[in-house]
């Protein structure tokens, strides 16, 4: 008896959630269609494993790299616009004289 994995995602009301398949197979039996074992289905891929019963690390990383899932640490995160620093001698010059009375109120 072996085992195979399958993993999916469809989307359901906006929501994409992630369904995952053990089946097994048995080779020693000619055309026979794999059975299915467990599955699971989530919003979150990791709970969808655990609800398929799969907690083997090495085909929890194969299933991702099938679905194409970046982790969370790998994810770019883009810096929100700043304002551009002003070199207008006037503002920045108002802009000291704001802080030097704001620092001398106390």
């Amino acid at each position: 008896m072996e085992n195979i994995y399958n993993a999916y995602t469809k989307e359901i009301n906006g929501k994409t959630f992630y369904f995952v398949k053990k089946f097994s197979v048995y080779p020693e039996v000619k055309d026979c269609t794999p059975v299915l074992e467990t599955m699971g289905m989530h919003t979150n891929f990791f709970k969808a494993c655990n609800l398929a019963f799969i907690s083997e690390k090495e085909i929890i990383n194969q299933l991702k790299n099938d679905l194409h899932i970046v982790t969370e640490s790998a994810r770019i995160i883009h810096p929100q616009k700043v304002k551009s620093m002003t070199h207008s001698l006037v503002k920045n010059t108002q802009h000291a004289i704001l802080k030097l009375r704001l620092a001398s109120i106390n």
